[in-house]
């Protein structure tokens, strides 16, 4: 009987030591993609290919964003040549030359797609670092494609979040995330993405074309691409301010 005790506690304490060592590289997983993702300051230029209902439209922007508090997009393809955005902290205004008029975007509207897109304005004001507002739980590998993947599941433990459920399939050599499903709180999927592209930047993998699908639309898709990406770069501060948003 001695022995089965020994046994038994020696079976307990080695499946405690494999829980840890479980929470631990769950913890380090989403430790490597932050630090995959995060930068001081970003530079690129943007292409969405936004279709709806089999028809294509085309909006293409140049960007910058300064950490995840500070963001500046203008558009430049015709339609929407002019059109400006600018994040400050979870605040997010648009100018409009055409009207000479500024909207500050709020409550149900950050849920809307921008630019009629599927990347929502809540989307774009989601920090990156999963670690501060989701716990995580790792259920397991996954390939996407050729890719192993480890597959994550987070739960949001702060009401900011823009989703309530977040399960990722981040690479287990890049540490990038490869795909994404997004969930609301009644456990309904808004929102999937998918890495189409993902090439190395300043020693960082970094996903360059994504596809977004909203579930609460139909016959919709958008594919953001980024191009001459540049991380870390000086940029001006006053880039990011009221002033350069309606000059």
């Amino acid at each position: 009987m001695k022995r089965y005790l020994l046994a038994i506690t020696a079976l307990a304490a080695s499946v405690a030591a494999a829980g840890a060592a479980w929470a631990q590289s769950v913890d380090e997983i989403l430790s490597r993609v932050d630090a995959n993702m995060s930068f001081q300051s970003i530079r690129y230029a943007g292409r969405m290919e936004i279709t709806v209902g089999g028809e294509t439209r085309s909006k293409t922007m140049v960007a910058a964003a300064q950490g995840s508090s500070k963001a500046f997009a203008e558009f430049t393809n015709p339609e929407d040549k002019g059109v400006r955005y600018l994040k400050l902290e979870k605040n997010l205004w648009i100018y409009f030359p055409k009207e000479q008029d500024t909207v500050k975007i709020s409550g149900h509207l950050l849920k809307e797609g921008m630019m009629g897109s599927d990347v929502s304005y809540e989307d774009a004001l989601e920090s990156s670092d999963f670690r501060t507002r989701y716990s995580a739980t790792l259920r397991g590998e996954e390939p996407v494609g050729e890719r192993r993947c480890y597959v994550l599941e987070l739960k949001a433990k702060v009401p900011t979040a823009a989703y309530d459920r977040w399960v990722l399939w981040i690479d287990a050599e890049r540490y990038v995330t490869l795909k994404e499903e997004m969930y609301a709180r009644s456990g309904r999927m808004l929102k999937s993405s998918a890495a189409q592209e993902v090439t190395q930047i300043s020693g960082r993998w970094f996903p360059v074309r994504t596809e977004y699908v909203s579930k609460l639309r139909s016959n919709t898709s958008t594919v953001f691409t980024m191009s001459g990406v540049e991380l870390d770069p000086k940029l001006d501060p006053q880039q990011f301010t009221m002033a350069a948003l309606t000059k």
